[in-house]
């Protein structure tokens, strides 16, 4: 749903792309900047200062967009790239559904902490589904729970409090993988729509 909003996003803070590529900073350290950002989101998380948390991972996801901005900007794009941002953006979706699980299970909230692992499984799946159909040459960036949509709730939910950040997490762990079977599904309706086609 937010990927029909990231151009008007990313114009919000095109003047501060352009500030990083005349510095020359590197798209690299954006995307590290961003893993970093999220250790620090889960630290905080864990020790339950979720207001703080939630604002880190905000923070964190506006470098997660401006590495590819800057990348594309300063014409720095290149294969490596690509694979480090996608890697450190599932490490930093480990790290911080790590920390929100540390804070549940010290505090006794037995079935949250239980659900994080079908959400933390769920939101790798998607972005799988994604590479893997894109591996083998179709598109697939459909769905209702992708990568923006989860930032956007986790911190939502930290800066809210903890009630709704636990509301958050068992929303995730349902719509991934709800998104998983739309990916699944929008991959197969292409391939037969191509089947039919190469069979008249």
């Amino acid at each position: 749903m937010i990927e029909r909003y990231k151009e008007d996003f990313v114009g919000i803070f095109k003047p501060l792309t352009r500030l990083f590529v005349k510095n020359g900073w590197h798209p690299d350290l954006l995307s590290t900047l961003g893993l970093l950002g999220n250790i620090v989101a889960a630290l905080l998380f864990a020790m339950g200062f979720f207001r703080s948390a939630g604002i880190c991972v905000l923070l964190a996801g506006l470098f997660d967009v401006l590495d590819g901005e800057v990348a594309r900007m300063g014409h720095k794009s290149n294969t490596f790239g690509a694979l480090l941002d996608s890697t450190l953006d599932r490490y930093s979706e480990i790290f911080v559904a790590f920390g929100i699980t540390v804070f549940f299970v010290r505090n006794g909230w037995v079935m949250t902490s239980a659900i994080l692992f079908f959400a933390l499984a769920g939101s790798l799946m998607v972005s799988y589904v994604r590479a893997r159909a894109e591996g083998l040459g179709e598109t697939c960036k459909v769905g209702l729970m992708q990568r923006p949509e989860r930032v956007l709730a986790i911190a939502a939910g930290g800066i809210i409090g903890v009630e709704a950040l636990a509301i958050v997490m068992w929303f995730i762990a349902f719509l991934t993988h709800f998104t998983v079977a739309e990916r699944v599904w929008h991959v197969w309706k292409k391939t037969k729509r191509i089947g039919l086609k190469q069979g008249e």
